[in-house]
């Protein structure tokens, strides 16, 4: 996945936000950790088995799960820098922050 189309997968998100999975209202990092290991979830970017695990809120449809394999979400987290410099700084919790996020 290349940076432009990380873009438009953070974009197709913010749209439709019902192409992701309900997640808990307010995770910890077990929560996150526990998406990771059970390993039945694909990454959103390539279909590849699912390696990070994130929750991103839409004002709509609640909290939604972001699962991505390890470079898809270094793409997806540099899309996300990118658009927050041009666009505004992103919420916490949105994918590319630190909070909200786990990995293996």
């Amino acid at each position: 996945m290349n940076a432009a189309t990380a873009t438009g997968l953070l974009h197709l998100i913010a749209a439709e936000p019902t192409l992701l999975a309900s997640a808990p209202a307010d995770p910890d990092e077990s929560d996150l950790h526990l998406r990771v290991r059970e390993g039945r979830h694909l990454c959103l970017g390539c279909g590849q088995p699912a390696r990070c695990a994130a929750v991103v809120n839409s004002d709509t449809h609640g909290p939604r799960w972001l699962d991505l394999c390890s470079p898809c979400w270094q793409t997806v987290r540099t899309a996300n820098v990118l658009c927050g410099d041009a666009e505004g700084a992103g919420e916490p919790g949105e994918p590319g922050d630190a909070d909200g996020q786990a990995g293996s």
